[in-house]
């Protein structure tokens, strides 16, 4: 019987696909001919209404060596296509790609070599983004290389994209960790945190490699207001979940919490969107913002004003990063928020 070693591959590349009938021939051509040998490509089908299984059948057919295919029987949004290829994933390193983008031929051949010279948790490299005409890199220069408490802080203000990315098997798998099912946006952002807190190091191949196409009607294209709360919800609590017991997150605890209040600031104008159209934005009216609301609204607001009172510890104004990043309109909005369902609330 074969040493498990011997059965990985250098790379798995996971590519989570629903009604791609438009990109998936062209993220899948750039992904079968990568120059990296011994590389695996898992595309699930996320219960796809189109052709879409019936490309990627096609594509097994022809590189059945090189592509795995998984069928969702329901959809479990981009988080849980992941999760399910994470399931079945040999890579001794992992990759992403979504199925409306693609990459450049020699893309994972350079990450992973990178990535084996450095002994690397993490590679990334530069990405174009259409709709801006843009090119980028997440990774600041001075975030480079084995992470401290400051660079952990640089690379989480930064943001970024698991995409661009080659991350070490052991950072998903040691322990496991998996993605939230059922979102459609922010998918990933707590798991990129997690990293950026978990991971021993992270290096840059300054190359542009892959292009991001952010199309119409993509998963970050939605806006009714349900999803888009449950997607706010979701990455404030998993955040939390995922991070608040590293060793690691005390000294980042500041930084994160920005982000978790510029997302409950979200949520919240995303609830109160109609009244703040009909009103006009002016502190003096926040709290007729509150006023009329309905039932259902009104529970959305408590339990989001009931999770962040569980998951942030500092107040608005002794928050830099916050400070630095939102509008005195929508503090005085997050604390009108907070006088009504949080505080008076406790459960």
């Amino acid at each position: 019987m074969k040493d498990r070693r011997e059965l990985m591959k250098k790379v798995s590349v996971i590519v989570g696909a629903y009604n791609a009938h438009d990109t998936l021939a062209r993220c899948l051509t750039s992904l079968v001919h990568q120059t990296l040998e011994d590389i695996e490509i898992i595309v699930v089908n996320d219960a796809s209404k189109d052709d879409t299984w019936e490309i990627m059948q096609r594509c097994k057919a022809q590189f059945p060596d090189k592509v795995v295919i998984l069928n969702n029987e329901q959809n479990m949004g981009c988080g849980g296509a992941k999760n399910s290829g994470l399931e079945v994933a040999s890579g001794e390193y992992i990759g992403f790609c979504d199925s409306d983008d693609y990459c450049a031929l020699n893309m994972f051949e350079l990450l992973y070599n990178k990535a084996k010279e450095k002994d690397a948790d993490i590679v990334d490299c530069g990405f174009y983004v259409e709709a801006a005409n843009a090119s980028t890199i997440s990774t600041p220069d001075e975030a480079e290389g084995i992470l401290d408490d400051d660079k952990r802080k640089k690379l989480i203000i930064k943001g970024g994209y698991l995409w661009s990315k080659l991350f070490k098997r052991e950072l998903f798998y040691d322990p496991q960790i998996k993605m939230r099912n059922d979102v459609r946006v922010l998918s990933d952002n707590d798991v990129l945190k997690y990293m950026y807190l978990h991971a021993k190091d992270i290096w840059t191949v300054k190359e542009v490699l892959y292009h991001y196409s952010d199309a119409p009607g993509s998963d970050t294209k939605i806006i009714d207001v349900d999803k888009y709360y449950e997607s706010i919800y979701g990455v404030m609590e998993g955040t939390y979940n995922l991070c608040h017991n590293l060793p690691t997150y005390e000294a980042a605890k500041e930084v994160i919490e920005s982000a978790q209040l510029v997302w409950y600031s979200y949520g919240i104008n995303r609830c109160i969107y109609d009244q703040i159209a009909r009103l006009g934005a002016d502190e003096s009216k926040v709290g007729r913002y509150f006023e009329g609301l309905n039932e259902d609204v009104e529970d959305k607001l408590k339990k989001l004003a009931l999770l962040k009172k569980r998951v942030i510890t500092t107040d608005y104004k002794d928050n830099k990063f916050l400070l630095e990043r939102i509008s005195p309109i929508d503090i005085r909005i997050m604390q009108e928020c907070d006088r009504r369902y949080g505080e008076k609330c406790q459960g």
